[in-house]
């Protein structure tokens, strides 16, 4: 009884604990994908959603549409290709309000929307229409009769028009780049192309062939273009298919591309459109939107193709087939075309994105303190948003508070943006401390000079630094100072390393030690403007084991070759001459990790220059060394040197192997025994 009483009592409790998540409202976000970005290590990350899907529109009749644009009142005109038509739909009654057709219009392909008319690219015609808002055909734009055109194909696939009314045409197959009209349709030129890329195999076939050769074997023709767009300032923007870097263009008045860094997107870039507030939007045929900065910052992307998620005859909100367009109108809402199932699809901008767009307008507009407010909204929503992060830094940089500034970028793992804000705090200080500085460097030198003069009489400093100087004799301290021996006199210090007058095994071992730690401190710990590898991500083990490895296999070789070449120097001054030669790379490697916390990201020639000197000085130590210890010729210095590198090859290779063979032997056994076991057991 008393039994049966714990029971209920326990399944009572249990309710009335549970019951109340009953009635707990949960949220789920309406979005279909994920929304993606960069975090400050340069991984591909999941952020706050950015877009959710909103209309899906199936019923207009449309038969692979290919473009479509918003005009000034938000009306929507859609690239009806299959049917050989544009038609005009209002968003938000959802009703079609026109349809403009021609007679000559076979295949459409891109519009654009400008002020002096309804531009309509087609291919199969081999024109450009220009339309008044009402239908009425104004003028075609031909096939240009430029000699300087030649035999360029003509089949405009995408036309952007400028304040001027010039028109920039991408066209299917046409190599040499955008083709440039005047507005009376003039050939202009080619406004732009891309550069031409080799890959590695073309790289080799370079080298090796000659120039007519190279141009049988491969194609050095550049990536054509796909998509064209300009913006309320006449700047023209592009898109390239085949590429996940420098896909999206922003062009100057001369063609070329004004973003600096790498635009980051997918490899399938199709469409490009720009709105009013110069937020940049690239669509990936896969059904990805890229988003960026007026200044080419990548923000996030959203999107997926719907076989990603399953069958590819699923229909999901938000997820396409083939998306070939996308325009954004003035709330902000992006609508995107699917041309293998024909509909349009609509995402609305979340809380998160606009407060984004907010600041980065603010900014735009020197609203500096309105925009860092905002920027802090967002971190509310995503405390480690690396745009936030970056952007704030940007606008405490604007206001001359540079360490805020530097705070924020280091959380960014914005280097370049870190570097200007601590050049400017390093000048402060050495402007505010640099008085302070020279009186002290002043009294110092006053107060050592007193101390020499008094030491002339009462030897009061000498007698006082005894004590110092008979450590720096004790053996094993002096077996390390002798290092510094090797700066001066390299061969007359392997001389006596060979006969053993001077240094020893503890000595060397002491020496490879420092040189360890301050490898290990050098890899883990550089200024941040240097260290661009977190410390979670080393391994200590490989790196311990590594270093050690590295050196004992290169003693070991070296005594192999030196055995069988007669050799004077055995295993012990082999040892020896490898730890003493390290003086110049511990100087060196300790220098530049001191260095790395002083110096700014344009300064990284003096690290470079001095780690390569060091290296350097320590290989001509080895050099001199090798010829030394085993009094050998500098011919056979230069192949006991190649062979000891050979042999380390070799056996790296064979214990590679033997880790392998033993690691699968003993997965193997475990294998066995399992079953063994198991068999046992039933």
């Amino acid at each position: 009884m008393k039994k049966q009483i714990k029971i209920i009592t326990i399944v009572l409790v249990s309710l009335m604990l549970t019951m109340p998540m009953a009635f707990i409202p949960v949220s789920s976000s309406a979005a279909t994908s994920y929304t993606m970005t960069i975090d400050a290590r340069g991984r591909y990350v999941r952020t706050q959603d950015a877009y959710l899907p909103d209309k899906t529109i199936i019923n207009l009749g449309l038969r692979t549409p290919q473009d479509l644009m918003f005009d000034q009142n938000d009306m929507l005109y859609i690239v009806d290709t299959g049917n050989r038509r544009i038609v005009k739909y209002n968003p938000m009654t959802n009703q079609v309000l026109g349809l403009i057709t021609h007679p000559d219009m076979k295949s459409p392909k891109g519009i654009f929307l400008s002020p002096l008319g309804v531009y309509v690219a087609d291919a199969n015609e081999q024109t450009v229409f220009q339309f008044d808002y009402e239908g009425t055909l104004i003028r075609r734009y031909d096939e240009p009769v430029s000699p300087s055109f030649g035999n360029t194909p003509y089949n405009p696939n995408k036309v952007a028009v400028d304040n001027r009314g010039n028109l920039y045409i991408y066209g299917e197959g046409v190599k040499d780049g955008i083709i440039q009209l005047s507005n009376s349709g003039e050939f202009l030129g080619y406004f732009t192309s891309n550069k031409v890329e080799l890959s590695f195999t073309q790289m080799i076939y370079k080298v090796l062939f000659t120039e007519e050769q190279f141009d049988r074997v491969s194609s050095r023709d550049p990536s054509t273009f796909s998509s064209v767009f300009i913006d309320k300032n006449s700047m023209v923007y592009t898109t390239t298919m085949m590429t996940r870097l420098n896909a999206v263009k922003k062009h100057n008045t001369q063609g070329g591309n004004i973003f600096q860094g790498r635009m980051f997107s997918g490899n399938d870039a199709r469409d490009v459109y720009v709105d009013d507030q110069g937020i940049i939007y690239a669509s990936m045929q896969s059904g990805v939107i890229f988003v960026y900065s007026p200044n080419g910052e990548f923000i996030f992307n959203f999107g997926s193709n719907n076989v990603s998620v399953g069958s590819a005859s699923e229909d999901v909100s938000g997820l396409f087939s083939s998306l070939s367009a996308i325009a954004v109108n003035k709330k902000g809402e992006i609508w995107a075309i699917d041309d293998t199932k024909s509909f349009l699809q609509s995402f609305r901008p979340t809380e998160y994105s606009e407060k984004i767009y907010e600041a980065l307008i603010l900014f735009e507009d020197r609203q500096y303190d309105a925009a860092v407010s905002v920027w802090k909204d967002v971190l509310r929503l995503n405390q480690m948003s690396v745009i936030a992060h970056n952007n704030i830094g940007k606008n405490y940089l604007q206001q001359e508070q540079y360490q805020l500034a530097m705070d924020h970028f280091r959380l960014a793992g914005n280097r370049l943006g870190y570097s200007e804000a601590y050049w400017e705090v390093r000048n402060i200080d050495i402007q505010n401390n640099l008085g302070r500085f020279l009186v002290f460097v002043g009294v110092a030198f006053i107060f050592l000079g007193i101390l020499r003069f008094l030491d002339k009489k009462t030897l009061v400093l000498t007698r006082s630094l005894a004590p110092a100087r008979r450590v720096l004799k004790a053996k094993p301290v002096a077996d390390v100072l002798f290092l510094f021996q090797f700066f001066k006199r390299p061969v007359n210090s392997f001389y006596d390393l060979k006969k053993g007058y001077k240094g020893s095994i503890l000595g060397a071992t002491l020496i490879l030690l420092l040189f360890f730690l301050l490898f290990v401190n050098f890899t883990v710990n550089k200024g941040f403007i240097y260290q661009f590898q977190a410390i979670e991500e080393i391994d200590i083990n490989s790196l311990v084991l590594g270093f050690f490895s590295i050196i004992a296999l290169l003693v070991v070789c070296n005594y192999l070759d030196t055995s069988i070449n007669d050799g004077e120097g055995g295993l012990k001054q082999i040892y020896l001459m490898f730890a003493y030669s390290l003086g110049p790379a511990i100087i060196a490697v300790g220098l530049t990790t001191m260095l790395s916390f002083v110096l700014t990201y344009s300064e990284v020639f003096f690290l470079g220059f001095l780690l390569i000197a060091g290296y350097g000085w320590t290989f001509l130590n080895l050099f001199l060394g090798i010829g030394e210890i085993h009094n050998y010729t500098i011919r056979k210095t230069i192949k006991s040197i190649l062979m000891t590198l050979l042999f380390a090859v070799i056996v790296a290779v064979i214990l590679i192997v033997i880790i392998m063979m033993w690691e699968q032997m003993t997965q193997f056994i475990e294998a066995l025994l399992k079953e063994a076991y198991r068999n046992v057991t039933r």
